[in-house]
């Protein structure tokens, strides 16, 4: 009978380093990847683990990057259990989310496209202030996607943005959305092996085996790693203003013609 008990205990500790950690962070939304980023940089030995018997928490540790999925879990139950607001994780949405701006940008039919529907509660904002179409593209197919692209143009020029992580998928998403517009404006804005290396962007183990021979040279050539990735959700964390402040740079750098 006691077990319940111990695993609620257990679970509730869990869930105090969580919502201890979020309030650090200080955002009032974001997503696991981004947290996990964070606890990573804090270097506390706070992280608690179990100890010798079942459910009892007696040691604490540096939060490790062989963490990441237990920190999903935990991350879930503080939301469920109220240790942290229930809207404050962003998950990813299958599908295709296509935004469109309150006004449209008086330059070029302007679009950014990314491949985690997650992040958009985050850089919406900075589209729709600039007048650029969001699309996100999670779990679909591109060719899907791009079906009302041409429509959305109207014939007119178009200028295609493109953020994806720094990983073998998130390459394979910039190759597959480059050749589909290869008649349009397409530039490949982040994540760039050279912001990893100016920015000091952290880096992780690869979800799967680099075995991508163009995407190896591509880190080698940077001087980085061909093993490991970089993603979006750790730009929340180094770069002041977060992802929001990352993409306005970009946007104010590469289109022309947007209301500063």
């Amino acid at each position: 009978m006691a077990e319940p008990f111990v695993e609620t205990e257990t679970c509730r500790t869990k869930c105090r380093w969580v919502a201890k950690v979020f309030t650090e962070f200080n955002r009032p939304r974001t997503t696991v990847r981004s947290l996990f980023y964070y606890a990573l940089r804090r270097g506390e030995a706070d992280y608690p683990i179990c100890g010798g018997f079942v459910g009892e928490i007696r040691v604490t540790r540096r939060f490790d990057e062989s963490d990441a999925s237990r920190l999903v879990k935990w991350a879930t139950l503080a939301s469920e259990l109220g240790y942290i607001p229930r809207d404050a994780i962003l998950v990813e949405v299958p599908g295709i989310h296509v935004l469109t701006p309150d006004r449209i940008s008086s330059g070029a039919h302007a679009e950014l496209w990314i491949d985690r529907s997650a992040l958009n509660p985050l850089i919406w904002p900075v589209c729709n202030r600039y007048g650029i179409t969001l699309v996100s593209v999670s779990g679909a197919r591109i060719d899907d996607a791009l079906k009302d692209l041409r429509i959305r143009a109207g014939g007119e020029e178009a200028l295609v943005l493109c953020m994806a992580d720094l990983s073998p998928s998130g390459l394979s998403f910039v190759r597959a959305l480059g050749d589909a517009v290869s008649d349009l404006r397409m530039m490949h804005i982040a994540l760039t092996p050279e912001q990893v290396a100016r920015l000091h962007i952290p880096m992780v183990r690869a979800d799967k085996q680099a075995s991508d021979k163009h995407y190896r040279e591509l880190l080698r050539n940077a001087g980085l790693d061909g093993r490991m990735m970089a993603e979006l959700d750790a730009i929340e964390v180094c770069y002041p203003g977060g992802i929001a402040g990352f993409l306005e740079g970009l946007i104010r750098e590469h289109v022309k013609g947007v209301r500063t």
